[in-house]
């Protein structure tokens, strides 16, 4: 009986602690969407930087989204890669690209697995 008071008291005071954090941050959506050729994760946040104040809560989004696409060659396959990542707050609308085109190794080799229910 001692040990589950203990427990509760501790619980309880946990709850009340984060409660009284004053730099408390709400996310109000999140979501994630893949397609063919890329994929997006987006997350919106409210944050509070102090409740006793008045200050109105800041609205935070933050994201990325990123894309692959095959380009085909004579000689060598390449894969571009495009990624950005975005913030977007009070202080404006920031973007970060990233690039990259890297060779592709595509595996000629078949597995067993494959030969095995290819032949029955």
């Amino acid at each position: 009986m001692i040990r589950v008071n203990t427990c509760l008291l501790v619980f309880v005071l946990f709850v009340l602690y984060i409660h009284r954090n004053y730099a408390s941050t709400k996310v109000l959506y999140e979501f994630h969407i893949k397609e063919v050729y890329g994929e997006r994760d987006e997350k919106g946040e409210l944050k509070d930087n102090s409740e006793d104040s008045g200050e109105k809560p800041e609205l935070i989004i933050t994201g990325k989204r990123s894309s692959s696409y095959t380009l085909l060659g004579k000689e060598t396959n390449y894969v571009y890669v495009e990624t950005a990542t975005y913030v977007a707050d009070k202080s404006g609308y920031h973007v970060k690209y990233n690039f990259s085109l890297d060779p592709l190794e595509i595996d000629k080799r078949l597995n067993g697995q494959t030969l095995k229910s290819t032949i029955g």
